[in-house]
């Protein structure tokens, strides 16, 4: 790829990444209410599936497509059982003070919605977008982890910020040798519900 038509092709990804972070962004510098956190997700996430699905790409290409390998199933499996192992060891290291949120309204958006929307547009599209740059894979795990990262810092907390960047290394690594993201989703989901059950988000 020449110079020029690698500049060209940064174009979409730095657009793809201002859309994602900024309402995090607005969050954080008080632009906008933390209420609001959830709607920006959806309408970002839509968008993005969106334009995705516009521009010729298939459910299969975002990493929706039929998780038909055991292998996979078992590989997230370890990888939630071992991240869950050190988030309880953070507990015992640390002290977090986050309350917890009320279940009933707010596990099934964030194990139904929120989950598979932050897992389509941190760790599938961002792997399609650095594919085109025809960048090494650990450009893709660490922008994919950066990005995972900062949409969570309307939250203003620096010990969340680590944390989601270092499960998005794991989970980055994850994709892209299952190149399938349902295992990643449910792994997100049950990461991400014992966060909130342990009082580290």
């Amino acid at each position: 790829m020449t110079y020029s038509r690698q500049w060209r092709a940064l174009v979409p990804l730095a657009a793809f990444t201002l859309l994602l972070l900024t309402p995090g962004l607005a969050i954080h510098f008080g632009l906008m209410p933390f209420a609001y956190r959830t709607y920006a997700l959806l309408a970002v996430s839509g968008l993005c599936i969106a334009l995705c699905l516009v521009s010729g790409l298939t459910f299969a290409e975002l990493g929706l497509g039929r998780p038909s390998f055991r292998e996979h199933w078992v590989g997230g499996g370890v990888l939630t059982l071992g991240l869950a192992a050190v988030m309880v060891l953070q507990t015992r290291l640390f002290t977090f003070g986050s309350e917890p949120p009320v279940w009933l309204s707010f596990a099934p958006f964030y194990v139904l919605v929120s989950s598979p929307c932050q897992e389509v547009v941190c760790r599938s599209i961002p792997k399609l977008m650095i594919d085109r740059l025809q960048a090494r894979s650990w450009v893709y795990v660490l922008y994919s982890s950066a990005v995972f990262s900062l949409i969570h810092i309307a939250y203003g907390d620096t010990a969340l910020l680590l944390n989601t960047f270092a499960v998005g290394v794991v989970w980055g690594i994850a994709y892209l040798r299952m190149r399938n993201i349902w295992p990643l989703i449910l792994s997100h989901a049950a990461i991400g519900t014992l966060a909130f059950a342990l009082g580290l988000a």
